[in-house]
């Protein structure tokens, strides 16, 4: 690929290439970490990128050549984390999107509108009228949504300021149409790090007693810093700091040297692993931090503590403040992050809204979406007979016999990509009071 840069070698050999790997069984591989492989071996060092590049804005491709530039361009914005900002740049050129939406070539249009898809999901969202925006609170309040850390820094807890969170209508307002995608994300992960914060808030002020109320975590006083944490052997983690403990747990009062470690695999409550503790130096916050419970080092006289810190700002002012304070002190909080984290992580590493057509873009206008597979045998069924037993057709050890109603939402949720199944509880097949039915359950399960 990096031999050969010129004209003919892009418009032959290198489009067949590109066709091959656009191949279903190769995407499939390793759930796509193969593909991404591939990719970035042709791109880096970017000797034929960089002439890829230049031959599409020369107009020297032939379309199936600028098919596989849209393609390979997809698959490069599609990378996760800044490795895809360079190329989400390229890709936001006019010069460069315009000309791939303007194509006689279906395939090429239709990447192209993926691209400007998925473009729309990183852009800064629905303008903000007023002073009143994103950015400038405290040291992890930024415009954009991604640079946020999820866990929050010291300076973020103790802010008087209320968090930015948009109010609802913006998303159906007629004229964020353009941003909607970026919004919703946007508002998303903003409307859950802030219950996360509500219950770090509540417990942290009960622990420090600020607040009435049963504190359920770990208070350790006294400290020393150590070294850095990387795990043991072959067994590598993500860094911590390790932190020695001035006096011994109380849990250990009664528990023999040799039976600590013992004593700590039965009581796994006891600092438990990745639970959320408050680091303090002198009584102030300095940061936010993720215990990794190493029974070695824990069951250790006097017991050494794993903390793994995250977001430039906290790790900086943590270091600086318990190198230079005299008391250290860590609070345990019971605020289940663990359960938040994915979610906030996902949101931040979103590069599409699926089924977004039907629930950010709905109107009266719109068609609802059809799946690419259905129950062709089941669907057809309900069809000729609304009122027919259905329980040959699915194998059920039990008559099932439809009434009008059901029958239709039945079909809908058959048939549509998003189907809203409303009726009263105790009524089969749906026992629900609601139910929103998504044919893909990998974009999204929703039900209440």
């Amino acid at each position: 690929m990096r031999f050969d840069t010129s004209t003919a070698f892009f418009n032959g050999p290198a489009t067949t290439l590109f066709k091959y790997l656009q191949a279903p069984e190769l995407t499939a591989i390793s759930r796509g970490d193969f593909l991404i492989r591939v990719v970035l071996n042709i791109v880096h060092p970017p000797i034929f990128w960089s002439a890829f590049i230049q031959a599409f804005r020369g107009g020297q491709l032939h379309e199936n050549a600028q098919q596989s530039f849209a393609w390979l361009l997809l698959q490069l914005i599609l990378l996760r984390g800044e490795t895809a900002t360079p190329y989400r740049e390229l890709a936001q050129d006019p010069a460069i999107l315009n000309v791939l939406l303007g194509s006689s070539h279906f395939e090429t249009r239709t990447t192209a509108s993926k691209i400007k898809h998925i473009l729309a999901t990183f852009g800064p969202g629905a303008p903000i009228d007023g002073d009143y925006g994103p950015g400038g609170r405290h040291d992890n309040d930024f415009a954009d949504f991604r640079a946020i850390s999820m866990l929050p820094t010291a300076d973020e807890i103790a802010s008087s300021q209320p968090p930015f969170l948009r109010a609802s209508a913006q998303l159906d307002a007629p004229e964020t149409e353009d941003t909607r995608q970026a919004t919703y994300l946007d508002n998303q992960f903003r409307l859950l790090r802030e219950d996360m914060l509500y219950e770090m808030r509540e417990e942290l002020h009960i622990a420090l007693g600020k607040k009435k109320g049963n504190h359920r975590g770990l208070v350790v006083e006294g400290f020393d810093l150590l070294d850095i944490h990387l795990g043991k052997g072959d067994k590598n983690c993500k860094w911590g700091i390790t932190l020695q403990c001035h006096n011994d747990l109380w849990h250990f009062k009664k528990v023999k040297p040799k039976d600590r470690k013992a004593y700590l695999v039965d009581n796994r409550k006891i600092l438990k692993h990745q639970s959320l503790a408050c680091l303090l130096v002198d009584d102030e916050i300095v940061a936010f931090a993720t215990v990794n419970r190493d029974e070695d080092l824990l069951a250790k006289i006097p017991p050494v503590v794993v903390l793994q810190l995250e977001g430039e700002a906290s790790i900086t002012r943590a270091l600086v403040n318990i190198k230079t304070g005299k008391n250290v002190k860590l609070v345990q909080i019971d605020t289940a992050v663990f359960s938040y984290e994915p979610v906030l992580k996902a949101l931040q590493d979103a590069q599409t809204v699926p089924l977004s057509s039907e629930l950010l873009f709905w109107n009266d206008n719109c068609i609802i979406g059809r799946p690419s597979s259905q129950p062709t045998r089941v669907i057809q069924a309900i069809t000729a007979d609304p009122r027919g037993d259905l329980q040959a057709l699915l194998g059920t050890p039990r008559s099932i016999i439809l009434d009008k109603s059901q029958a239709a939402s039945l079909l809908a949720g058959l048939t549509q990509n998003v189907s809203l199944i409303q009726g009263p509880p105790g009524i089969a097949p749906f026992a629900s009071s609601a139910l929103i039915y998504v044919r893909n359950p990998t974009d999204y399960c929703l039900a209440t």
